[in-house]
């Protein structure tokens, strides 16, 4: 099993934007990591989000634009997979986190794969939207509407985990950040990894003790996320990827170059 990091950019963040409220005191930038993982597995490719969508910029509404989507050197997400040789229509499996602007932009462009998703999540979202009540901060009406358009094959999540190969196991974690949080227990060629993505931005957010992040739907649900995934770190001997942690993103960007991650 291999695993690839896809640096799909970075989104400009204002001082005043929630994802900022009780960040590490370390963090001297603004700017927070886009990224998704690639995984290639006995049973074919998964990706692990979809990061931003590649013409938000041109649809999203005014008050988001003012939190700047700007692509990675490689482009957004399907150019970062091309650039390694992957096209959308091998993607067997997207799973995603949930279903916030900067994980499911791109999904528009994987139909042929199976979208795994919380279900908590999806009919929440989903709800909002026919409801026209979609009025939180990260989900987007255009990015539902492109997903509808596109015809995206879901498989909503109810199990507290499923297998979907030897080398990759999902959690469902429950409410906490949004209404329904995904993570992956990945066993790697060079160790064991939980792909968190935003059940804990950062290393200063996880702990211990965990600390309160910005953007969350349920107060209590969130930290009984973090617990699960310190939980299932402990027992897999697994190393945590957090969300939105630049710094640890840097040092995984050094990782996978030199072919240790």
């Amino acid at each position: 099993m291999k695993l690839h990091l896809l640096d799909n950019g970075v989104l400009l963040l204002g001082k005043e934007n929630p994802v900022l409220l009780d960040r590490n005191e370390a963090e001297t930038s603004n700017d927070i990591p886009v990224h998704s993982f690639l995984l290639d597995t006995s049973i074919g490719y998964i990706l692990f989000d979809c990061a931003c969508d590649d013409e938000g910029m041109k649809v999203w509404p005014e008050w988001l634009k003012q939190t700047p989507y700007q692509p990675g050197e490689n482009g957004t997400v399907v150019d970062s997979l091309r650039k390694i040789g992957i096209q959308p229509e091998e993607i067997k499996y997207v799973v995603l986190s949930h279903m916030h602007v900067d994980h499911m932009g791109c999904l528009k462009y994987f139909p042929a794969a199976r979208t795994l998703v919380s279900a908590e999540e999806f009919i929440s979202v989903m709800k909002n939207y026919a409801t026209d009540q979609l009025t939180d901060t990260f989900h987007v009406k255009t990015d539902i509407e492109n997903s509808l358009k596109a015809g995206i094959r879901w498989q909503l999540m109810y199990e507290e985990s499923m297998q979907l190969c030897d080398e990759v196991t999902v959690y469902h974690l429950g409410p906490g950040h949004s209404y329904g949080m995904l993570a992956l227990l990945v066993k790697g060629e060079n160790g064991n990894y939980i792909l968190a993505s935003d059940a804990v931005y950062s290393k200063a957010h996880y702990g211990p003790p965990a600390q309160m992040a910005g953007v969350c739907i349920d107060e209590a649900g969130y930290y009984r996320t973090i617990e699960k995934i310190r939980a299932i770190s402990e027992v897999n001997n697994a190393e945590v990827f957090f969300g939105h942690d630049m710094n640890q993103f840097k040092e995984l960007q050094k990782r996978y170059a030199s072919g240790t991650l």
